[in-house]
């Protein structure tokens, strides 16, 4: 009996299984599939796999450390989950669970993990501070990003992951939970991707109100956007452009408080931000 079993990724786990085997596991993993696939369980039993007491590679689930693992207690297994209304994972996360640990060796394990329970949804200066740490990775320090939508990542993040594709996870239930979920994180996205242009339309503040709770998402997938686009920008050699874009998406996110901690109405806070914009000077080369 060992942790692998009772994953139904037979692909996966012979991937995994195969480069703890041969120590050729990378530092930093990048695991992607749809809804329902079992991304964080994997991760979690990754976790056991390196740091079993009479297992170790294929995690025996019985161990103390196991068990500890399993409950979310282990000393060496981090992660990054989202909070608040607007369901990220902000940057103070990154510097108080990651950043500060990195100079301590591993508490208990060989190793120490940290996994990001949706990577997407991590704060555009979240995504920085981690892409900092991805750059240059401390020995005996591993990194699992969990997403269900790869492409929403910044390239850099993406290009320092070895990728692992998961297939299709558990049926849709009745209830249509995990349908109902992806609808909204679809509408979300559209939504920054409209609020994140130079132009807008009048009922786009009415129709970001309307999902309850969706305001304080919309201006995080907005400024995600536009700080692809600043990336961009700025390898195309425009730094005008990635100067405007980036000034846009701090902008966006200086409403980001307002909306999700101190609850101003979406509709008011939203036009009041679109007015904001419209100030910004436009795109000027030096």
């Amino acid at each position: 009996m060992n942790a692998w079993e009772n994953l139904g990724q037979d692909r996966v786990v012979a991937q995994l299984r195969g480069a703890i085997a041969r120590g050729r596991l990378p530092h930093a993993l990048l695991f992607s599939g749809p809804p329902g696939a079992p991304l964080v369980d994997t991760a979690q039993v990754l976790a056991m796999a390196l740091s079993c007491q009479t297992a170790r590679g294929e995690g025996c689930g019985a161990c103390v450390a196991c068990h500890k693992i399993a409950a979310g207690i282990h000393p060496d297994v981090v992660t990054l989950v989202r909070e608040g209304a607007a369901q990220i994972v902000p940057i103070e996360s990154v510097r108080t669970q990651v950043i500060a640990r990195l100079g301590l060796p591993p508490h208990e394990g060989e190793v120490r993990m940290f996994i990001v329970e949706e990577a997407t949804a991590m704060a555009p200066p979240a995504a920085n501070a981690l892409l900092k740490t991805l750059e240059e990775p401390p020995p005996r320090t591993m990194f699992v990003l969990c997403t269900t939508a790869p492409e929403q990542l910044l390239p850099t993040i993406r290009s320092r992951c070895q990728r692992v594709r998961f297939g299709g996870g558990p049926a849709v239930g009745a209830g249509g939970g995990d349908a109902s979920a992806v609808a909204r994180a679809e509408r979300v996205a559209a939504l920054g991707d409209e609020l994140a242009a130079d132009t807008h339309d009048p009922t786009l503040p009415s129709r970001i109100a309307e999902g309850k709770g969706d305001a304080a998402p919309v201006l995080v997938a907005a400024a995600r956007s536009l700080h692809v686009r600043a990336r961009d920008a700025a390898v195309a050699n425009d730094p005008g452009s990635a100067r405007r874009a980036s000034a846009r998406a701090q902008t966006i996110l200086s409403w980001h408080t307002a909306v999700a901690v101190h609850n101003a109405n979406p509709v008011l806070a939203i036009d009041a931000l679109i007015a904001q914009l419209a100030e910004l000077p436009p795109a000027r080369s030096p």
